[in-house]
């Protein structure tokens, strides 16, 4: 039986055996979000199954496989370019099924100066599958004004995977706001200007660190080394340092350390994730998956929405939330948004897009396992 390819990152991998840090953070792809959307993928597509990287040979999977299928993120946007894998796929004759695929601008704009490999890309696919899945109706209208008019909504492939066995939270739960789990969205610390200008971001940091709330890290560089007890820990330098604490304002580097060691939660392998949520009332912050994970998970999580991508996603799935001008950060304010949120409507509606979901595999001739 011929085998459905997979272009993805690993979807587990063993980060005690990774030997730097730089290493580590690039098998995750720079944020251990990915390995939602990417565990989805490979539990919801059924027979054999195997995994390329996104540097491979046209002619070699053009032989060997029956279909290859892209797990995507955000990639429609102004920064990235997709010129060598449009290349490739562009030789593919073979069906290509892109799953996911999200829009990145700071607001609904409508026009999103997308690199020209990045529409060769969309082109490509388009013309070697039914449909694309996009990550919601904006992601859509982006696409059909680059001429790509075979488009389907179907949100992120994570929304329809359970990470584990669980009881739907109550409609209206009583969270304490002590008992929370915080993240937000960050890479470097280098970047000068986010730690020196408010945002909706360096609040929640500044929140966690201030109320001593545990934070979970998908793509902070410095904090996820420091925690693996990896190479690049060791190379933060006084500026680095001094960026680091204007961020969560905290006066006192080794104060800021322990604080890292004592609540700083980042996961390697999903399945420990999910069970980590137990100790958790609520699950709070910007990012997308970080709010899937809990929600898939059995736990009250309110996303706080604070770009196109986000607020799409929220829209789209019904994910309780919140927009970043709107948050209050303080305990009443937090409590309160969880008495307020309508948990029922994000897995009501979790129902009803599976099946659209699951019509757009079976369109693409996939064998499915689940959904």
């Amino acid at each position: 039986m011929p085998k459905t390819g997979i272009l993805s990152i690993l979807p587990n991998l063993d980060a005690r055996s990774q030997h730097s840090f730089d290493r580590l953070y690039h098998l995750v792809g720079q944020n251990t979000g990915n390995l939602l959307f990417t565990n989805a993928v490979w539990n919801q597509i059924g027979g054999p199954k195997e995994r390329f990287s996104f540097s491979f040979d046209p002619e070699k999977l053009n032989s060997r496989l029956s279909a290859l299928v892209i797990p995507a993120a955000n990639w429609l946007g102004p920064t990235v370019d997709f010129s060598d894998l449009a290349d490739c796929i562009e030789r593919l004759t073979i069906p290509v099924v892109l799953i996911g695929l999200g829009a990145q601008d700071a607001s609904y704009s409508g026009s999103i100066n997308v690199p020209e490999g990045t529409v060769r890309l969309v082109k490509a696919v388009a013309a070697r599958s039914a449909s694309i899945s996009v990550r919601g109706e904006y992601t859509k209208q982006i696409l059909n004004g680059l001429g790509v008019q075979n488009v389907t909504v179907t949100g992120c492939p994570s929304l329809y995977h359970d990470f584990r066995r669980f009881t739907q939270p109550p409609s209206k739960p009583h969270v304490r706001a002590d008992r929370g789990l915080i993240h937000s969205t960050r890479y470097s610390a280098s970047y000068a200007p986010f730690a020196k200008a408010d945002s909706v971001h360096r609040r929640l940091f500044r929140f966690a660190f201030a109320r001593k709330l545990d934070i979970l890290f998908q793509s902070e560089p410095e904090e996820m080394a420091w925690l693996a007890g990896l190479t690049k820990a060791g190379g933060l330098d006084d500026q680095l340092r001094s960026l680091l604490m204007e961020i969560y304002d905290a006066g006192d580097w080794d104060k800021l350390v322990a604080y890292w060691q004592a609540h700083g939660k980042v996961f390697y392998d999903v399945d420990e994730w999910s069970r980590s949520l137990d100790a958790y009332d609520y699950v709070l912050g910007t990012r997308l998956h970080g709010t899937i994970m809990a929600l898939n998970s059995g736990v009250p999580a309110a996303l706080v929405y604070h770009d196109s991508r986000t607020r799409e996603m929220a829209e789209f799935a019904a994910i309780p939330s919140v927009s970043a001008d709107a948050l209050r950060l303080d305990d009443r304010s937090v409590e309160k948004l969880f008495r307020k949120s309508d948990f029922d409507a994000y897995y009501d509606r979790r129902e009803a897009n599976r099946a659209v979901y699951t019509n757009f595999l079976k369109a693409q001739g996939l064998t499915l396992t689940e959904c």
